[in-house]
């Protein structure tokens, strides 16, 4: 592949992974809301367990999509790695692999850290 679509292909998965946050943002602003509004802590236990496992399953969901987006921009890392004589647009992608592993790893974290926020504030 050529600089030009490694690049074109390096935008598409940053567009992929800013429309795979949509529904989590979505999800966690309904319960955060029900939640403020104190409707959530008045609902049955059966209705806050199903409110936890929809924030689960659609944060999960939302988690491995974003991961899977930023492994194969790893990729692209790599392949504009090989390249030679890139572009300042190209040669700053390719120094990307750090910063990639870094927003996976504070994902896992606030992933973590906003599912026990919940959990605390629910059950």
């Amino acid at each position: 592949m050529t600089e030009k679509d490694l690049i074109q292909l390096w935008n598409d998965k940053r567009s992929q992974l800013t429309r795979a946050q949509l529904h989590s943002v979505i999800a966690l602003a309904v319960l955060t809301f029900l939640t403020i509004t104190g409707d959530l802590v008045a609902a049955s236990t059966a209705e806050k367990l199903f409110a936890a496992a929809f924030l689960v399953t659609v944060g999960a969901l939302g988690n491995l999509t974003q991961f899977a987006i930023i492994r194969e921009a790893h990729g692209i890392v790599a392949e504009l790695s090989k390249l030679t004589n890139l572009g300042p647009i190209a040669s700053l992608i390719a120094k990307s692999g750090r910063y990639l592993s870094m927003t996976m790893t504070l994902m896992v974290l606030f992933s973590v850290g906003l599912l026990g926020s919940f959990a605390l504030v629910v059950l």
